[in-house]
């Protein structure tokens, strides 16, 4: 096209030319500026017009002819850093997965200018410098990949709250969630962390708040949510508690507050040890012996029952029957026995307690059944003799002494052997 352009101005200035020189008028043009004139004919202006033009040409093409030269050497340094830059992530990647932290921050950040993909350079560098310890550049790299990736600032805070959480910065994370929470509503993961972050804090409250959250927008898998329940209810059990004991009240707010839990709570040994647990710190006892009682009745849990043996209450006749009537079943449970000879012992019944003491200690040997059936001997059977063997034995197995020679010995024949312990009571 250009080409053309000059064919044909050419053509026309050399018609015109020749027009001008058959008649004999070159005509004649004059011009002054600054100073300065200048007086030329149309032929020679147009002839000098046409040559600047095709100079100008000239001086174009040679521009960008030297233009795509440094663009030519500059796309392929370019395209070679860039090349770098894609190594010097997949070195960095590798390092990191083999645990050389230190390498593979310092690579990843070796070409990083000249990265496709900063954001992951970052991210990957702050993980880095998370497992070295140095928190300063972790948060550095963070902010520099919030700078380059705005659009990605989800990915960012999460990644940010990830590390808080594994260096145990919990309320630095509860800000990162928070904020998060509030700009991306209902996303899972991040109500995930949240509520990790709200157990690790103990903040009950605010964990039970985002429960429905959790449940209609996270794929936890059942027993998960239900694990998040029973922190929830537990915590809850404990706080109310520690405000009993602050304040000195009765344990109806406890009470109140089991009675109004769920039903699904209510029947796991977790939930139901734990409030037996706040009603005994809350002077309540008979109460948690009654639910311990309850519950056992009807399911059978090995660390429920540990639990209820060590309550030492009165109970009624009816209750008793209860308890004993486990023995059908359970006939050889150690704890289960000792729960029965603390309960005959409450009521005054010193030849079962003594029976059922003696059986527990035949079957589980603990300090704990040695201590009552010694004490059982000597303030209630007068038998003395007999109390401080006990004695003599609860010790050994308290100190740490489980020869089988000691605890298989007949009794009446250590007696003589043994000098008699005086138990003093201030």
């Amino acid at each position: 096209m250009n080409r053309l352009l000059y064919v044909l101005l050419i053509s026309a200035l050399t018609i015109i030319g020749f027009s001008m020189y058959k008649q004999n008028d070159l005509g004649s043009i004059s011009f002054s500026f600054a100073g300065f004139s200048f007086e030329t004919n149309l032929v020679v202006l147009m002839a000098a017009i046409l040559c600047g033009l095709f100079i100008v040409s000239i001086l174009v093409k040679l521009y960008r002819t030297i233009r795509n030269i440094f663009i030519y050497f500059g796309s392929k340094r370019q395209k070679r850093l860039r090349e770098k830059a894609r190594q010097s992530i997949s070195q960095g990647l590798i390092e990191y997965a083999e645990g050389r932290f230190e390498q593979s921050e310092k690579i990843l950040l070796q070409h990083v200018k000249h990265s496709d993909n900063r954001l992951l350079v970052y991210l990957t560098a702050a993980r880095a410098a998370q497992q070295l310890g140095a928190h300063e550049r972790r948060d550095d790299y963070l902010r520099k990949a919030h700078t380059e990736t705005p659009n990605a600032d989800l990915a960012i805070s999460l990644t940010k709250a990830e590390l808080q959480l594994a260096h145990n910065q919990n309320e630095q994370a509860l800000a990162t969630l928070t904020q998060l929470n509030e700009l991306s509503e209902n996303h899972s993961y991040v109500l995930t962390l949240l509520a990790n972050t709200y157990r690790y804090l103990h903040d009950w409250d605010n964990l039970k708040e985002i429960l429905p959250q959790l449940k209609k927008h996270c794929n936890l898998s059942a027993e998960s949510f239900l694990s998040f329940e029973v922190s929830v209810c537990n915590g809850q059990l404990t706080n109310i508690t520690k405000n009993i004991t602050i304040k000195k009240t009765s344990s109806q707010e406890l009470i109140q507050f089991w009675k109004e839990s769920a039903h699904h709570l209510k029947v796991l040994p977790d939930v139901i040890e734990h409030y037996a647990k706040q009603l005994i710190q809350a002077d309540a006892a008979g109460e948690a012996e009654d639910v311990l009682r309850l519950y056992l009745n009807k399911n059978w849990e090995e660390s429920t029952i540990v639990l209820y043996s060590e309550l030492d209450v009165l109970i009624e006749s009816k209750q008793l029957e209860m308890v004993e009537s486990w023995l059908k079943d359970h006939q050889h449970n150690a704890h289960l026995l000792l729960a029965l000879g603390k309960i005959c012992i409450s009521r005054s019944l010193w030849g079962k307690a003594r029976s059922y003491l003696e059986a527990s200690i035949a079957i589980t040997p603990m300090p704990e059944n040695y201590l009552k059936l010694a004490r059982l001997l000597e303030e209630n059977i007068d038998d003395q003799a007999a109390a401080q063997e006990y004695y003599r034995q609860g010790l050994h197995l308290l100190a740490g002494d489980y020869a089988d020679d000691i605890l298989e010995k007949n009794s009446h024949n250590v007696i003589d052997e043994t000098p008699q312990l005086k138990i003093v009571r201030t």
